[in-house]
C-alpha cells in the first residue's frame, strides 16, 4: 500500500487495505448466503461506485439461482452530496414477487437510499434488502440504516476500491482517506 497519494490536488493517505476489505465482504456474503438460502435473489449493483464490492459479493456468496443486475443513482458532485438524487439508468426489468439486494459503495446521507428503496418497494418485490461496503452513520439525513454493512465509518471523504474522485482512481485495490478531512 503506498503511504500517500495525491488526486486533483487533494491528499489521501491509507485507510483499509485489501485484506481487511476482503475479510469484510466473505462476512457480509455469508450473511446474506444465510439470509437468502433456499430463495432466487435478484442482486442490484448501484453503479458506478459499487461495481467492485459487487462483483466480489455476488461471487463469495455462491447462490447459484442469483442473478445480477445494475441501477445507477447519482447524487454526487466531487467531493460532497448535493442532496438531489436523480436516477440515470433504470432497472432493467419486472421484480415483482422477487427478493432484492441492493449492492451499494458507500451510504452517506440516505437521501439515495431511500430513493432506491421506494422506487423499488412500488414494483411488489417479495423482499428488499440493502447491502453497503462503507456506511457513515453520523451523516445520515434519514435515519436509514443498511441490513449489511461493511465497514461504518467516519464522515471523511474516501477514494479507491470502486470509490471515485471526478471518475478517478475506482481502480484501487485499497481505500484511502483525505487526510485533510
Amino acid at each position: 500500500m503506498e503511504n500517500k497519494l495525491v488526486v486533483n490536488g487533494l491528499k489521501f493517505v491509507p485507510y483499509l487495505k485489501e485484506d481487511e476489505i476482503m475479510k469484510q465482504v466473505r462476512r457480509v456474503a455469508s450473511e446474506l448466503r444465510r439470509d437468502l438460502e433456499g430463495k432466487q435473489p435478484l442482486f442490484l449493483c448501484v453503479l458506478n461506485g459499487a461495481f467492485i464490492f459487487a462483483a466480489d459479493l455476488f461471487r463469495e456468496i455462491g447462490i447459484n439461482d442469483a442473478q445480477i443486475a445494475f441501477v445507477r443513482y447519482a447524487s454526487y458532485e466531487g467531493t460532497s452530496s448535493t442532496g438531489k438524487v436523480r436516477q440515470m439508468m433504470g432497472l432493467p426489468e419486472n421484480i415483482e414477487g422477487r427478493d432484492i439486494v441492493i449492492i451499494e459503495d458507500i451510504v452517506d446521507t440516505g437521501l439515495t437510499a431511500d430513493r432506491m428503496i421506494a422506487d423499488l418497494k412500488a414494483k411488489n418485490p417479495a423482499s428488499v434488502r440493502f447491502a453497503t461496503l462503507l456506511h457513515k452513520p453520523a451523516s445520515t439525513k434519514t435515519g436509514f440504516v443498511p441490513d449489511y454493512v461493511a465497514f461504518s465509518i467516519p464522515p471523511k471523504f474516501i477514494i479507491g476500491y470502486g470509490l471515485d474522485l471526478d471518475g478517478k482512481v475506482r481502480n484501487l485495490r485499497d481505500i484511502y482517506v483525505n487526510s485533510e478531512d
